[in-house]
């Protein structure tokens, strides 16, 4: 594995260090989501640590801020209707609407939904499942911030794909399980 070309470039390493306190802020979102992404992304991000070829005069990977193998800016642009090709289903990509007054609307065909996508917008999507897009907008700035991961980068360092959260990862997240049982003694006793 290589580092891309720009990951090194003075302009790159510095937004990518004033984006740091932001990226640990969505990470922890992700831990509490979708806590086998989050160890799944966190695992292999270590693992490609010692993996990856860093050539002379470049910034160790080391310095990577998030757990999600790949970023990509996305500025002012309308994407049209397509599902992800690099990740694996269970991989949820996090898309962070930012820009200024922008009334952009995000479309997922494949559910029949066009959510509103204004500038501090978050959106977890399965998008090598579901079909999505974002269409023309009126008025403002906009750009995203789209994070995702790599299957082939899972698979390089042997880290297994997370499996779907369902509803009782959340509960249990919560307490619940031992909510209920409390629950059920108090009213055996009265």
């Amino acid at each position: 594995m290589v580092t891309s070309a720009s990951y090194s470039n003075k302009q790159v390493q510095h937004w990518l260090d004033v984006m740091s306190s932001s990226e640990c802020f969505w990470n922890g979102i992700t831990a509490v989501i979708a806590p086998e992404l989050f160890e799944a992304g966190s695992t292999a991000i270590s693992d490609v640590y010692g993996k990856t070829r860093t050539p002379p005069k470049s910034v160790p990977v080391s310095e990577w801020p998030s757990i999600f193998s790949g970023l990509e800016v996305i500025v002012n642009r309308t994407t049209l209707p397509h599902r992800d090709r690099g990740g694996a289903p269970s991989h949820y990509d996090l898309l962070v609407s930012l820009g200024v007054g922008h009334d952009a609307t995000f479309s997922i065909q494949d559910l029949r939904a066009d959510l509103d996508y204004s500038p501090g917008t978050m959106c977890f999507i399965c998008g090598k499942v579901l079909e999505h897009s974002v269409g023309p907008w009126e008025n403002g700035e906009r750009f995203v911030l789209a994070h995702f991961m790599k299957d082939k980068v899972h698979d390089r360092v042997g880290v297994a794909r997370p499996a779907f959260p369902v509803q009782a990862d959340f509960l249990h997240l919560l307490g619940s399980e031992e909510m209920r049982r409390k629950g059920k003694n108090r009213s055996r006793r009265m």
